[in-house]
């Protein structure tokens, strides 16, 4: 059985909608592009679609060079759109804090500030992954991430939504998990084994399951919570991981780091170089 690389996914700004593209760079930080930018509140504490659901309705496109496209559609049918510009930022850098990290992120500037806070209807500043920002995660600290959650890489396959949507009493898409590589042609939760593994002409190390939080009840189509608390509470009845008899929360997917730079395409094929032994789920179905 060929296991293949069926889906790229890079989000420009943290929480807002993907770009799904056919090939992509990979960098040590994660796929060029990807969560380079990120809202930050008045206390410079990160702000993500958790709190603000509206976030995964601003849609993106890549323009020329490096600059991004974006575009919002209120609920009058107006739809307001903004350019992101590196060159046009402001040089001035502020603390913000992800998690409990800090992180000197690059401002962008006031018109970018004002433009998402029309959109959530509050003080938000939008700020840069720039040339002086650092940030590494925290069990491969010799790793740098940009604005990702823990890690630049997040993998998960088809087989594994297609098992998740049959113990779900409602639908379920892809897109509630944020990944930014999706692969086919395995069973599910296969990519739970891998330890290494090469797309293209990169290899990834698996880290550990990426632990699922609330997040994923949001639908990224509507921005609208589910009233059943799913997909996050069927993926407790089955994937709820326990370490030292302690429970860390259900997981979907694998954190990952890569371990050299290169290029990924769709149809690459995944060769799998190293095994681990992968987590063990109680069904309490």
């Amino acid at each position: 059985m060929k296991i293949f690389l069926d889906g790229i996914t890079i989000y420009p700004v943290k929480s807002t909608n993907g770009i799904t593209v056919e090939s992509s760079q990979v960098l040590a930080s994660g796929l060029l592009g990807d969560r380079r930018y990120m809202l930050i509140n008045t206390k410079g504490h990160f702000v993500t679609a958790r709190q603000e659901h509206i976030l995964t309705l601003i849609q993106s496109q890549y323009d020329e060079g490096d600059k991004v496209s974006l575009s919002f559609t209120d609920l009058n049918l107006t739809k307001k759109t903004l350019l992101l510009d590196p060159k046009k930022f402001d040089q001035n850098y502020d603390d913000t804090i992800i998690w409990e990290t800090n992180v000197r992120a690059q401002l962008c500037g006031k018109s970018y500030d004002q433009w998402f806070s029309n959109i959530l209807k509050k003080d938000v500043r939008l700020v840069y992954f720039g040339k002086e920002s650092n940030r590494f995660t925290s069990r491969r600290p010799e790793q740098p991430v940009a604005f990702a959650d823990g890690y630049p890489f997040l993998i998960t396959s088809r087989a594994s939504l297609t098992a998740l949507v049959e113990r779900c009493p409602e639908i379920v898409y892809m897109e509630q998990f944020r990944a930014n590589l999706i692969v086919d042609g395995c069973d599910a939760f296969i990519e739970d084994s891998w330890a290494k593994f090469k797309i293209g002409n990169v290899i990834f190390e698996t880290v550990k399951p990426c632990v699922r939080c609330i997040l994923t009840t949001i639908k990224p189509a509507t921005a609208e919570k589910s009233k059943l608390g799913e997909p996050f509470k069927s993926l407790c009845k089955f994937r709820m991981l326990t370490i030292d008899g302690k429970l860390k929360g259900p997981t979907f997917g694998m954190n990952l780091v890569a371990l050299n730079e290169g290029s990924i395409k769709l149809g690459d094929e995944i060769e799998v170089l190293e095994y681990r032994n992968a987590e063990k789920y109680q069904d309490n179905v």
